[in-house]
């Protein structure tokens, strides 16, 4: 049970750091819409479908790489709180409600789409197409 544990502390670890690059790397659009944590919460719904689907290539995805790649690496890049923060700071702001319903819907409609892309994607990369 401990590895379990350090597993997805050492992927959050770096999930953490590589979101927290991602939003000092970028900037906002228009000073309001929170671009960054968008573009870190997108990236990581890609790449959850992407590396599940190469994982499960001879099986069931293997417990070990979940936890560390899809639990720890892509929640720490990813996370419910930081989606719900950056939508509460807008509508809490005077004027940009708009701007936070508008972010809260693309990311939840454009997080769903990319893990199925990533899902599909990694289907098409491992060679065995399954509907």
């Amino acid at each position: 049970m401990l590895n379990k544990v350090i597993l997805v502390f050492f992927g959050g670890a770096i999930g953490a750091a590589a979101r927290e690059f991602l939003v000092l790397a970028g900037s906002n659009l228009h000073g309001h819409f929170p671009t960054s944590i968008l573009v870190a919460n997108l990236m990581a719904a890609l790449l959850i479908g992407l590396v599940t689907a190469l994982a499960v290539k001879n099986g069931p995805i293997d417990d070990h790489v979940q936890l560390f790649v899809v639990t720890g690496i892509m929640g720490g890049m990813s996370t419910f709180s930081t989606l719900i923060w950056g939508t509460a700071s807008l509508l809490w702001e005077p004027g940009q409600a708009w701007i936070g319903l508008i972010y809260l819907v693309v990311s939840l409609a454009a997080g769903l789409a990319l893990v199925e892309i990533g899902l599909r994607v990694g289907t098409f990369l491992r060679g065995s197409r399954t509907e």
